[in-house]
This record gives structure tokens, C-alpha cells and sequence, in this order.
């Protein structure tokens, strides 16, 4: 019987120790596995609609849904590029071109027949008013150390096939950020205004997408295979 040689090694050590043929299994069988990366298909599959339609986010407050729906529509093309999507304006405006007035199954399937496309994303998204966390102090600056200012968001979307006006897909996400505090002046007042900058409020929208298009990213698993 040949042997290869690595494993005519470890069967001669184990002679010589007088371990039993079990343990020059074992160690054989770890001695030739190895680990492989399989990528894990997302659960929803865009390539499988010709043409999506992507319907401007309703925002509160006014003024976020380009700019979520921008960032919405990035993250969908790196996780899976080669997807043909329409861009195709605001909600009322798109309703109106449809001839309807509320967003249901049967707007859905008229605006699938309008713009030509096979299905169709809508979304919502949601910022708060930056709200006080306080923390009571009597001494000035302790104050407005300690008080942080917080705001929640909440972004929802939905994917609608235009054939038959169904839902395919829904998801949500949400969180809470600080975004900045009170100040102190140079003669010891305290201001009440919040920082709340631009650049902090794209890494809001930009984390509420992450977390809310995870089924549209493929996943990878490490997996023990046998030579």
C-alpha cells in the first residue's frame, strides 16, 4: 500500500509513540483541510427586473429625500452593479403623470405601463430636531459639557413589481446620533445652539442606507473544505 509521504510521517510518529489508528486520523484529516471563501448570493436579486424605477424619498423634514435618494440609489449600483434604474422624480409628480392621487397597487401598475419599467422603489425618510440630553450642573461649564444635543432617524423602502403591483421587498432602519452640544461664551453665557453640520448629516443617511439595503448585498462565509 503507498502512503503518501506526509502521512507515512505522521503514521510512523504515531507507531512510535503508540497512539491508537484513530488519533492518525484525525491528525491526517486536519493536516489536509483548509478553508475556502464562498460568496452567498443577495436575497433579492435586482438583474432579475429589466428596468427599476426609483420614486424620490417623502422626507421629513422637506429637502432630505433627494439626498437620501441619491445615496439610496449609490448603494444599490456597489452592491449590485450592471442595475438599470429611472430616476424618475418626486412621488406627487410621478403620481400625477400616472393619473392617480394616492400610491397603491393599481398607481403601481399604471406607473410601471407609463415610464416603461418592471418595478418600482419608494421610500421615507425621517430626521428629528436635534433634542437635548441634559445633565445638571452647577457649574457653568460642567453644564455645557454635559448636555448633548441627539436627533433620531428612521428611513423605510419599499420595492413594488409593476406587472401586478405587489411588494417584494420592504425594509427599515433606524438609530440615533449625537450631534453636538451646548457652548459656553466668553463671558460665561451658555449658547443653546446645536452643532448639527452637513458632513454629520450625509453619515446619518449614509448609515440609515447601509442598514437598510443589507439584502441586496451578497455575504460571505468561511467554510472547512478536504483536499
Amino acid at each position: 500500500m503507498k502512503m503518501a509521504w506526509p502521512s507515512l510521517q505522521i503514521f510512523l510518529l504515531m507507531r512510535w509513540l503508540r497512539l491508537p489508528a484513530l488519533a492518525v486520523a484525525v491528525v491526517t484529516l486536519f493536516g489536509c483541510a483548509r478553508t475556502i471563501t464562498v460568496t452567498i448570493p443577495p436575497h433579492v436579486e435586482l438583474a432579475n427586473y429589466p428596468a427599476i424605477g426609483v420614486i424620490e424619498f417623502v422626507s421629513r423634514p422637506p429637502g432630505l429625500g433627494a439626498d437620501a435618494t441619491k445615496k439610496f440609489i449609490n448603494n444599490l449600483h456597489a452592491a449590485q452593479s450592471g442595475v438599470r434604474i429611472l430616476e424618475l422624480g418626486s412621488q406627487p409628480s410621478v403620481l400625477k403623470d400616472a393619473g392617480y392621487d394616492v400610491l397603491d397597487f393599481k398607481a403601481v401598475k399604471a406607473i410601471g405601463d407609463h415610464y416603461g419599467v418592471a418595478a418600482v422603489i419608494t421610500g421615507t425618510v425621517d430626521l428629528t430636531d436635534p433634542q437635548p440630553d441634559v445633565k445638571f450642573s452647577t457649574d457653568l461649564k460642567s453644564l455645557a459639557a454635559g448636555v448633548k444635543a441627539k436627533v433620531d432617524g428612521r428611513m423605510s423602502a419599499r420595492l413594488w413589481e409593476t406587472a401586478s403591483g405587489a411588494t417584494t421587498w420592504s425594509n427599515s432602519s433606524w438609530g440615533n446620533w449625537t450631534v453636538g452640544g451646548m457652548s459656553l461664551g466668553s463671558n460665561g453665557s451658555v449658547s443653546a445652539g446645536y452643532h448639527y453640520p452637513r458632513e454629520k448629516q450625509d453619515q446619518i443617511l449614509a448609515a440609515l442606507v447601509r442598514a437598510l439595503n443589507g439584502d441586496f448585498w451578497p455575504t460571505y462565509e468561511k467554510r472547512n473544505v478536504e483536499e
